[in-house]
């Protein structure tokens, strides 16, 4: 089956009810489209992928350019220590 909310796909085995958003495709008025419309809006404003800048801090975002920044000093001091044998100063 395919979630007419989130668009996910699953095994029609496993029911009517998506497991990503919860939506069930067999009630009476899953093909409403005034309430899908509204389920998808609701969907988009609880995952994170619609809204990352409310859920990844400043510091998260910081982090992957403190380690790049931390590698090219250490690259630069080992450039440096074999270029004087061993020798830093």
């Amino acid at each position: 089956m395919k979630c007419p909310v989130c668009f996910s796909a699953w095994d029609d085995a496993k029911g009517t009810t998506c497991p990503q958003c919860h939506f069930d495709s067999a009630s009476a008025d899953a093909r409403d489209s005034q309430k899908i419309l509204k389920a998808r809006e609701a969907f988009k404003e609880k995952a994170s992928a619609y809204d990352p800048d409310s859920r990844v801090s400043r510091l998260d975002v910081l982090k992957p350019w403190f380690a790049v920044v931390l590698g090219f000093v250490i690259f630069c001091l080992w450039l440096r220590a074999c270029a004087t044998h061993g020798r830093m100063f």
